[in-house]
């Protein structure tokens, strides 16, 4: 399998304590060997790749999310936050085998919370390895005890509904790449002002990870109006992530670039609230 090189160093100097917050590690596979029935052949893309990613870009940190062809088998990922010197926390992936003690040990590694999948992959159905949100109404106590929060990658509607779900429920919610938003999407219409509503409510984070909402591969220019709409309904609730090392996809960006495109369409003060101060807000607690 290929490697991943790390990317030039951006043009854009970020704020100290800046945060990418959706990233995966895969490999080395002889240590860290992925499941049988995986959904796809990701790139090598270890831990020591992965910090040189975030230093070239300028981050302090990384979130780390569980991908599918690990499934509930966090070695690699705890591998990575372990080995972080406290740069890296994690989202896992668990079934409901799990304990409530073994969610809290978890956390103590590193781990703020559970990813929760309702997209379906070329075969047909969830993408093997991941927990839909049954898994999350199961865990929802422990996960709650264990001072957690859910992750979601689903559609739009699915994630507007769970985003009212989170509201009414108390537990804080994050909805993976835009939520599921296209261009299409924008104030005035139905679907984007349902979901300004509901992250209004101060449960709710949205990650700008519009690479794969876009028509226009490597260009990405349609998403403009909807992220920066976004960022001015709930400048507070926006997050960011740059999906390195960009699994599944023939064009693969320059993450320096999505920053740089990123600042341009918000304004400086705006990138520095959703890169550093609201992770900082989502993302309490010590660091192992």
């Amino acid at each position: 399998m290929p490697s991943y090189p790390a990317p030039p160093t951006p043009p854009l100097a970020l704020p100290p304590g800046a945060w990418d917050c959706h990233m995966h590690v895969f490999g080395p596979f002889n240590r860290f060997p992925l499941a049988e029935a995986g959904a796809y052949a990701p790139p090598l893309a270890d831990r020591g790749t992965q910090l040189a990613m975030l230093d070239a870009a300028g981050f302090d940190h990384g979130l780390l999310i569980q991908p599918s062809s690990y499934g509930s088998d966090h070695r690699a990922l705890l591998d990575a936050v372990a080995a972080s010197g406290g740069r890296l926390r994690a989202i896992g992936s668990c079934d409901r085998s799990v304990s409530g003690e073994a969610l809290g040990a978890l956390r103590v590694k590193g781990m703020r919370g559970l990813r929760f999948v309702e997209v379906a992959w070329p075969g047909g159905g969830r993408y093997p390895g991941t927990q839909g949100l049954d898994m999350l109404e199961l865990l929802r106590d422990d996960m709650t005890a264990a001072g957690m929060h859910a992750q979601l990658w689903a559609d739009l509607d699915r994630c507007t509904e769970a985003a009212f779900s989170a509201a009414a429920g108390g537990m804080p919610l994050v909805l993976d790449h835009l939520a599921g938003m296209t261009a299409l999407d924008r104030p005035g219409t139905y679907g984007f002002d349902r979901m300004a509503d509901a992250l209004a409510s101060g449960m709710v984070w949205i990650k700008l990870t519009y690479l794969r909402r876009s028509a226009l591969p490597l260009d990405y220019g349609d998403m403009q109006a909807t992220v920066a709409a976004l960022a001015e309904v709930a400048p507070d609730r926006i997050l960011w992530g740059s999906d390195w090392p960009f699994v599944r996809m023939d064009a693969r960006p320059d993450p320096a670039m999505l920053i740089a495109q990123l600042g341009a369409w918000l304004g400086y003060d705006a990138l520095v609230r959703c890169l550093k101060a609201n992770p900082a807000a989502l993302l309490p607690g010590e660091m192992p």
